[in-house]
């Protein structure tokens, strides 16, 4: 599958920044959370969802939907890529090897404890 060239801000940005999982991609879930990733304050919903997938074991994938700010007319870029994966412009989501999307991360966190 042929990764469109996109224009990069830095060296190490790769298909997962731009909305999709990697070609290799095995049955793994996918995360896609914003720019924020780990390092976002502890209450954010996406932080918060990476360190409960790690604490389960869960394996997963992980895209970086969104960059900048999450009210639209601050943003850099859109969220048309999210869309087109998941069906949906929220942050965090999951989409399971099944097909199935989670949105919201209670729905995602619920999903996690059944994993346990």
């Amino acid at each position: 599958m042929d990764t469109p060239t996109q224009p990069t801000d830095t060296p190490t940005q790769t298909a997962e920044t731009y909305g999709q999982p990697s070609p290799s991609a095995s049955p793994k879930p996918t995360l896609y959370v914003c720019h924020g990733d780990e390092g976002g304050p502890k209450i954010h919903p996406c932080r918060r969802v990476q360190e409960a997938m790690h604490a389960a074991g869960i394996e997963y994938e992980k895209v970086v939907a969104a960059h900048g700010n999450p009210l639209p007319f601050l943003r850099k870029g859109s969220r048309d890529q999210l869309r087109e994966a998941t069906g949906d412009t929220k942050l965090p989501t999951l989409k399971l090897a099944d097909g199935t999307v989670l949105t919201h991360s209670r729905a995602i966190m619920g999903w996690i404890g059944e994993q346990r």
